[in-house]
């Protein structure tokens, strides 16, 4: 078997999780958790809408920093 070109060495192989992080299906991932959460747990919505929030601007403050 040959050995991989560097910029094709990523983890978990070809087709593994280091290709597919990031993937926009993600986003529909967390929305199902965030959903379940609200509805399923009403004293915990105020956690959960604090913590939305601030993973908003902490994500956009790191995509400015890496862009």
């Amino acid at each position: 078997m040959p050995n991989p070109l560097p910029s094709e060495l990523v983890p978990f192989g070809r087709y593994g999780g280091g290709l597919l992080t990031g993937h926009p299906i993600g986003l529909f991932i967390v929305i199902g958790v965030l959903a379940m959460g609200l509805i399923g747990l009403p004293e915990a919505r105020w956690f959960f809408g604090a913590s939305l929030a601030l993973g908003c601007v902490v994500g956009f403050l790191l995509w400015l920093h890496h862009r």
